[in-house]
């Protein structure tokens, strides 16, 4: 994703983040933000503090569309105005597959040792299937968790190209590189 090009841990493919550097007040441009997404009609949010989650709309929504979080502080070492932005599945679906994961390596994880223990004692075990079968069922997983974020990839760029163009309206933005 060219947005997300600066950051190529695992965690930034999981959940692509990136950083702006904006030459404004944080409260300005948080207002600035909620006033654009009033007249922007593909884009809903809401703010919580210094944060505000920017999402598509209910009635545009389906099962993969992306959230976007945005977090405005001034820097505590410079005079610059940061925008940290993290972009992800919905909260529900975020936790349902880190619920299927847990459940299937646990499985796999216990099932294999209480069968690979009893094949070594009794030289039979059916246990034993549990750990192709649970690599089977997390690699399935997997797949179509990217297929899910690939059909979300055109709303998660509309949601850059929102925020992006919503700052720019009212000062200069910067891409950085996160430490």
């Amino acid at each position: 994703m060219p947005f997300n090009r600066l950051n190529h841990s695992i965690l930034g493919a999981i959940r692509p983040r990136f950083t702006l550097k904006i030459n404004m007040n944080p409260e300005e441009s948080i207002q600035h933000i909620l006033k654009s997404l009033e007249k922007e009609k593909t884009v809903t949010g809401a703010r919580f503090k210094q944060t505000i989650f920017i999402k598509i709309p209910s009635w545009l929504q389906h099962y993969w569309s992306p959230e976007m979080t945005v977090r405005i502080e001034k820097s505590q070492f410079t005079e610059d105005v940061i925008v940290n932005c993290l972009i992800g599945p919905r909260q529900s679906v975020w936790a349902m597959f880190a619920l299927i994961y847990a459940a299937i390596l646990l499985a796999t994880s216990f099932g294999g040792m209480f069968g690979i223990v009893q094949y070594s004692v009794e030289g039979f075990s059916y246990f034993i299937w549990f750990i192709p079968i649970g690599i089977i069922l997390f690699l399935s997983i997997f797949i179509s968790s990217k297929i899910g974020q690939r059909k979300g990839r055109d709303e998660m760029l509309h949601l850059v190209s929102f925020l992006y163009h919503s700052l720019s309206e009212i000062g200069t933005v910067e891409r950085t590189e996160k430490k």
